[in-house]
């Protein structure tokens, strides 16, 4: 963000504009480490998220790194919560034909394309142990440092190098592993 204090001192005086501007920016990153933990949450997670940001803006003193660090531990927090609270109750599934009623996008083909990638790409992220994809996420979508994603997930900055790195590796194993195969295939 170009100029992220006058942002910040916009939205906490409540300019319209200015909260956009933070939203537009973190709304991204912010979904998809969410979708990359949970995906059937991320969406109502998120929601209270921006809730719990919109109420402690005023409050909110830093930089921008701050900034997204901040969010990034409420939208943690909320995630964990909301798990705790979903495993207590019970849900109820919704029809089809309800969903199929849902108004959609106006490019509902490009969306798709772009849906279809990014899933694949958490789902990826979803194999590897929870601690280690956590770690990943906080460290390239909430573009954190090792140290605000250490405090985050409570544990020392050289856990966390270590545990992006053996994600990374394991990562880049998985998307090996088949051309590997592919390339045996066709061998003579």
């Amino acid at each position: 963000m170009e100029d992220f204090a006058e942002t910040l001192a916009a939205a906490q005086a409540g300019a319209e504009w200015a909260v956009a501007a933070l939203w537009s920016e973190l709304h991204p990153p912010l979904l998809r480490f969410l979708r990359g933990l949970h995906p059937g949450f991320a969406e109502d997670v998120e929601s209270e998220t921006w809730i719990r940001i919109a109420g402690g803006l005023r409050r909110f003193e830093g930089t921008e790194a701050d900034f997204r660090a901040w969010a990034f531990t409420i939208a943690r927090n909320r995630l964990i919560d909301w798990c705790r609270r979903d495993r207590r109750q019970a849900t109820t599934p919704v029809e089809l034909d309800e969903l199929a009623a849902l108004p959609g996008s106006e490019d509902a083909a490009a969306a798709a394309e772009e849906e279809l990638g990014l899933e694949a790409s958490l789902a990826l992220l979803r194999t590897l142990p929870a601690d280690q994809s956590e770690v990943i996420l906080l460290r390239v979508l909430g573009g954190l440092d090792v140290a605000r994603v250490a405090a985050i997930v409570g544990k020392r900055p050289g856990t966390v190098r270590v545990l992006q790195h053996r994600g990374l590796r394991r990562l880049a194993e998985q998307v090996a592993a088949p051309a590997d195969r592919a390339d045996e295939r066709v061998a003579p």
